[in-house]
């Protein structure tokens, strides 16, 4: 009897302590998940649940201050390429005045195209109509160029184009790197390759995308039409250099109306031709006078220059002419004292001349007279009111 006692009292003492340690543990469970207990002397409130918590008015105009979150690992940033810069032709320093402003870009070479520098503003004498005109902006500081190279993508004669774009990534040695540059290839219509931009690897990546045309046709004239228009509202120093045949197929324009807008253009046009490639196997046609003509016209009342270079290794020499060319041009502006806003158009002459008014006689170091050319716009049309 007294063992069966002993056992009772034994389960009983087990099944206390057993729910006490029960009991501890879901309370030390709690707390865990509550956090830390207050130290002694501090003082916990507990908010009320429908109370709306208290958020600090910010004053006007100043940011609020967010939480922070908490630090995670970002993931590795992958280097992104730089993507060119574009140009922005109304973001471009334009000249705008009420006056009737007429700019002309002046170029002074040698025999050899070499460009003739340290001419002053009193060396200009500019005439419009035959009327002496009051030189009023003069400027001889070397500035970036802003460029479109024209290309025929014609299948017709593209045997020897090739050469002649192939040559044109030699034209891309000769930019600086504040220079602009833009590729419009054309057949049937007008492409833009590669819109402006100074990245010249870019413009090679498109230079090389023209490999196979698909037409026979050259529309040249509406090409530089479409061309010259892009480059109107441009400022700076620019020019289009055209690596063509100069033989138009069936342009909407005529080549009279090309040679109107060539007079009113303040863009000089340089066309590198191959005619002298295939005349010097194939003899000269009617086509080819005509082209080497329209070239040669077009290229002189736009105040730039005709090349017919006979064989491919003179093309790198023109290049770097023309740029060279570009960055030493004098840049003259005066105001019309005919100030007849008429829409007729004027012929500008320039002349060089010494103190006395005189044509100016130019020497190399020897002593020797050089002899030097004027390149210029021929004329301008004056605004019509």
């Amino acid at each position: 009897m007294k063992s069966v006692r002993k056992k009772v009292v034994w389960a009983a003492t087990v099944a206390c302590v057993a729910a006490g340690l029960w009991v501890l543990g879901t309370s030390l469970v709690a707390r865990a998940q509550q956090g830390p207990s207050p130290s002694a002397g501090e003082t916990v409130y507990a908010p009320k649940k429908s109370a709306k918590p208290n958020i600090p008015q910010q004053p006007e105009n100043q940011p609020s201050e967010q939480p922070e979150k908490s630090p995670q690992q970002a993931p590795p940033q992958v280097p992104q390429e730089k993507q060119p810069e574009k140009i922005n032709p109304n973001q471009v320093y334009t000249l705008s005045t009420q006056s009737n402003l007429v700019n002309v870009d002046v170029l002074v070479t040698d025999k050899d195209g070499d460009p003739i520098t340290g001419l002053t503003k009193k060396n200009f004498k500019v005439l419009d109509d035959g009327v002496p005109q009051s030189i009023t902006n003069f400027s001889t500081a070397e500035a970036p160029i802003t460029v479109t190279m024209l290309i025929e993508f014609s299948n017709k004669w593209w045997g020897y184009l090739e050469l002649a774009l192939q040559d044109a990534y030699t034209f891309l040695n000769f930019m600086q790197p504040h220079d602009w540059v833009a590729v419009v290839y054309f057949d049937m219509q007008p492409h833009i390759l590669v819109d402006f931009t100074h990245d010249r690897y870019k413009v090679r990546s498109g230079l090389d995308t023209l490999r196979i045309p698909g037409f026979s046709e050259s529309n040249l004239y509406d090409a530089l039409s479409f061309t010259v228009n892009r480059m109107r509202n441009i400022g700076g120093r620019k020019a289009i250099v055209a690596i063509c045949t100069g033989i138009d197929t069936f342009s909407k324009l005529t080549y009279g109306q090309m040679l109107k807008i060539a007079k009113g253009s303040n863009t000089p046009i340089y066309p590198v031709s191959i005619l002298e490639w295939v005349t010097i196997r194939y003899g000269d046609s009617i086509d080819t006078l005509q082209a080497r003509n329209a070239l040669s016209s077009i290229a002189r009342y736009s105040g730039g220059q005709a090349y017919f270079p006979r064989f491919e290794g003179a093309l790198p020499d023109i290049y770097q002419q023309i740029s060279g060319q570009l960055r030493h041009e004098y840049s003259l502006g005066f105001i019309p004292t005919n100030d007849t806003k008429d829409g007729k158009y004027h012929k500008l002459q320039v002349e060089l001349v010494d103190s006395q008014g005189n044509s100016l006689t130019i020497t190399n170091k020897k002593g020797k007279k050089i002899k030097y050319r004027i390149v210029a716009r021929q004329g301008y049309y004056a605004p019509k009111a």
